[in-house]
């Protein structure tokens, strides 16, 4: 039996084509906006990352001074209010100066690892998520506290130095 009735084809056509064509926008849509929260959070992991670099609370221990500025960097990295993007503020982590050793002394810095969705509706990727990470590994100045250990070596060649040796650091050049 053989139809010749073709009433109806091109509104099938058009319900396939337009399905398609939203379905594209969606997923170029979507992507973007993975760009935009990937740009975002590693401008936001940069800048706390900067803010580690400088900060010195001025104590007399440097691990009190470190703690300090990783404090400090949290707070940068949460200002930038990243949750609107579903970017968690706990998915900053800094790897801390200090207790590094010569593998690990280039990565000292901030870092931020997060995964966003594929798909907006997850019908095409189904719930695939895409894995994103931001490093900034800038490094750290030495703490007031180091520098005046190491001027205070330095002049004297004692390893016990304290800070009522009369000692003047005027700049951060150890």
């Amino acid at each position: 039996m053989k139809i010749k009735n073709q009433k109806g084809q091109s509104t099938i056509e058009f319900i396939f084509t337009f399905i398609f064509g939203v379905s594209m926008i969606l997923m170029i849509f979507n992507s973007s906006m993975n760009y935009i929260s990937g740009y975002l959070a590693h401008y936001a992991t940069f800048m706390a990352s900067r803010v580690y670099l400088t900060a010195d609370s001025h104590l007399s221990t440097s691990q009190g001074s470190l703690n300090g500025a990783e404090e400090r960097a949290r707070q940068t990295f949460n200002t930038y209010a990243l949750g609107i993007f579903k970017i968690p503020d706990g998915s900053f982590k800094i790897n801390p100066a200090g207790q590094t050793d010569a593998s690990t002394y280039l990565t000292v810095g901030g870092s931020t690892v997060f995964s966003l969705s594929i798909d907006v509706l997850g019908k095409i990727a189904g719930q695939s998520k895409l894995d994103y990470v931001s490093e900034s590994f800038l490094g750290k100045e030495p703490t007031r506290a180091e520098c005046f250990i190491r001027t205070c070596k330095a002049i004297t060649g004692r390893d016990n130095c304290s800070l009522n040796d009369d000692i003047t650091v005027f700049d951060d050049g150890c």
